[in-house]
């Protein structure tokens, strides 16, 4: 057989034929390092939790006093407790001077409400006291500390039967027990305490509405000085914010009672403005500044059970969450309760204090607190205070007729909250866009519970 002879060489090229490569293997989802990435991430949660929680425990232990008095309260912030704040005077160096309380706040805690309201009680409130009879409702806490274990037995500290006598005094004095209500917890706080606070904070801004001279505040060494503080928003340290806090000869107590409202909404508002790591990273200094040196006797004390979970969720969540803005603020004042007076003793109506305790223990609401609203024209613009009323009023504002301002200058609107009415002036805040101050606005004399002052901006 003749063999085939091969084809010749063309020049061309010939395709060879390969065997097809297996497709790549699909690619895997990383489930594995997911699953190890969460793991670090709530290991790590867990952890700044539980370091959290110690520290929590480890200020509670420093701060946090027993209960003495008989049956005491039960109660939680997260659906509502009453706390009674006491500003202490006390002065280390000077024993023979005593301690009495400053101030006295009532506080309205409602967690799950998302809600707080204050109620200033004024020092020179007249009620009375066993063994004492008539006097002054800041005696109360004085007594309570010289007279500890007589009092409530042995081995109750002084700050114990302090706080203790004066939550008891403002239970009478208020009639709480008629209304199923105790004072639930006290805190006291001193000046030191206080103004750390602030620092810790690095600072608040306060807009002071009127300017204050006061010629005769105090010092520490029993001499007096002269403060000042212009009207506008300005930064305060912690000493600056006391004094602001303090001072009183250039208007009453009751004004001062506003300023102090006022610093603590400032220090909630600077708070939350840090956002959650700015909070995280203030914990510390905060914790360091209520707690105290090592052996001395702390800034703050508190009977309230801050490292309890319930409580500790409670104040986390108010502390985060809620608007300083929607703070109830309330005052018991001539304004808004009916007063006489026993020497420099006030006599307040009782029919009076429960109508102011029926706004303290309900969340601010526009409706229940059915207020009045004045608009004054405080620019050269003819009429825009009757025009500004018929808006408001369309707007279901219950308005009285408009007038013009005293004579001055005001460059922006500003909302005076003269009563307690924090929904309707948060409110007006929004439509208006302007700033709410809380007090009587200079000059003006009227019944309405919110002054509105329209200025140059526009309203």
């Amino acid at each position: 057989m003749t063999p085939t002879p091969p084809r010749p060489y063309t020049g061309e090229t010939v395709a060879m034929r390969r065997r097809s490569a297996a497709p790549p293997p699909a690619p895997r989802f990383p489930w594995a390092k997911i699953r190890l990435g969460l793991g670090i991430f709530l290991l790590a949660l867990l952890l700044g939790l539980g370091i959290f929680y110690w520290q929590v425990h480890r200020l509670a232990g420093a701060i946090t006093l027993a209960e003495v008095r008989s049956n005491p309260p039960l109660a939680t912030p997260l659906i509502g407790a009453n706390l009674l704040l006491i500003g202490v005077d006390a002065r280390p160096d000077h024993p023979e001077e005593g301690v009495r309380s400053d101030t006295l706040i009532l506080v309205r805690l409602d967690a799950i409400g998302r809600w707080v309201s204050l109620l200033s009680i004024p020092r020179d409130t007249q009620v009375e006291l066993l063994d004492i009879g008539t006097t002054k409702i800041n005696v109360a806490y004085g007594q309570g500390y010289a007279r500890a274990e007589e009092l409530y037995g042995p081995g109750t500290t002084p700050e114990q039967g302090g706080m203790a006598l004066a939550a008891q005094t403002v239970e009478q004095a208020l009639d709480l027990r008629s209304r199923g209500m105790r004072v639930d917890y006290t805190a006291q706080i001193n000046f030191n305490g206080f103004a750390g606070l602030i620092d810790a904070l690095g600072g608040v801004t306060i807009n002071v509405p009127q300017a204050i001279i006061d010629e005769e505040y105090p010092t520490e060494d029993f001499g007096i000085m002269r403060v000042e503080f212009q009207p506008g928003p300005q930064r305060m340290d912690g000493e600056r914010a006391l004094i602001y806090a303090r001072t009183r000869h250039a208007d009453s107590d009751f004004g001062r009672s506003e300023r102090q409202q006022q610093v603590m909404r400032a220090i909630l508002h600077e708070f939350q403005a840090k956002g959650m790591l700015g909070q995280v990273w203030a914990v510390p200094g905060l914790l360091a500044a209520v707690a105290g040196e090592d052996g001395s006797t702390p800034p703050v004390m508190t009977t309230m059970p801050i490292d309890r979970l319930d409580v500790l969720i409670g104040l986390l969540g108010l502390a985060g969450g809620l608007e300083p803005d929607a703070i109830g603020q309330l005052r018991i004042s001539p304004e808004v309760v009916g007063m006489t007076e026993n020497g420099s003793n006030l006599i307040w109506d009782p029919a009076g204090i429960q109508q102011v305790l029926d706004s303290f223990i309900a969340p601010p609401n526009e409706s229940q607190e059915q207020a009045t609203i004045l608009v004054l024209n405080g620019t050269s613009t003819p009429g825009l205070a009757r025009n500004i009323s018929l808006e408001l009023e369309a707007n279901g504002f219950r308005i009285l007729p408009p007038e013009n301002a005293p004579e001055g200058s005001y460059p922006r609107t500003v909302i005076y909250d003269v009563s307690g009415k924090p929904a309707t002036a948060r409110r007006l805040s929004k439509l208006l866009n302007a700033e709410v101050v809380r007090g009587t606005p200079p000059g003006v004399t009227s019944a309405a519970d919110v002054v509105v002052i329209l200025g140059d901006d526009g309203g």
